[in-house]
């Protein structure tokens, strides 16, 4: 049987992670089982530093401490699936299609972010995410670079989401820099670059953990 970590990255959210851990508990719970079953598991990875988000880095994070896992869910903490199918994949594939906050559709036609499904041979074979994109914006558009960049094919399939409302505040010099950085990558683009920058150079501090369901655990983390 193969075994998900579903990884949700994590700050400053308290009402949003209420609703999601036990809505995730009780929907993997009766999704229904065929010849692909699977065992599921949800870490929760907290930024509990002064520094600008980092959500590329925190995915990095909760991938290193579920390492005995087979495939890997990355996953926003503002999205409930409506339907949605965690079941075992093959290859990176984007499963958050269909989303309320943008309309029951992609936002942009590369939009590789919200609800990410990865194998372990391709994520490490990446390098994972990068882990310089401070603040908002531009680490999932990185990631679908790196999988063009080292041939790795990538795939949707249809995921229906519910979106939490809250407030998106995007600190737009940090927003800029992010861009800066992903259009210099596409530019200069190279296996060597993309080992420069993800789980070989991941560094981070475990100050605690703590299980917040029957499936889910949380860790706090400082980057």
């Amino acid at each position: 049987m193969k075994k998900l970590s579903i990884v949700v990255p994590y700050r400053n959210r308290e009402q949003h992670l209420s609703q999601f851990v036990p809505f995730m508990e009780e929907y993997l719970k009766y999704l229904p089982k065929d010849e692909n079953e699977f065992e599921s598991q949800i870490l929760i990875v907290e930024q509990e530093d002064d520094k600008p988000f980092n959500r590329g880095k925190l995915l990095n994070v909760g991938f290193n401490e579920s390492k005995d896992c087979d495939y890997f869910c990355f996953h926003d903490v503002d999205m409930l699936p409506v339907n949605s199918d965690y079941s075992p994949i093959q290859a990176p594939t984007h499963i958050a299609t269909e989303a309320e906050q943008f309309g029951w559709k992609l936002p942009y036609e590369g939009y590789f972010g919200g609800v990410t499904m990865f194998d372990k041979e391709s994520f490490e074979k990446i390098n994972g995410y990068a882990n310089e994109y401070w603040g908002w914006g531009a680490e999932d558009d990185d990631i679908l670079t790196r999988c063009n960049i080292m041939g790795i094919g990538t795939f949707r399939k249809p995921g229906r989401y519910r979106s939490l409302s809250h407030e998106r505040l995007i600190e737009t010099p940090l927003y800029e820099k992010n861009l800066d950085k992903l259009n210099l990558f596409r530019m200069k683009s190279s296996p060597e670059r993309i080992l420069k920058d993800g789980l070989s150079t991941l560094v981070y501090e475990k100050t605690s953990e703590s299980k917040l369901g029957d499936i889910t655990k949380k860790i706090v983390v400082k980057l």
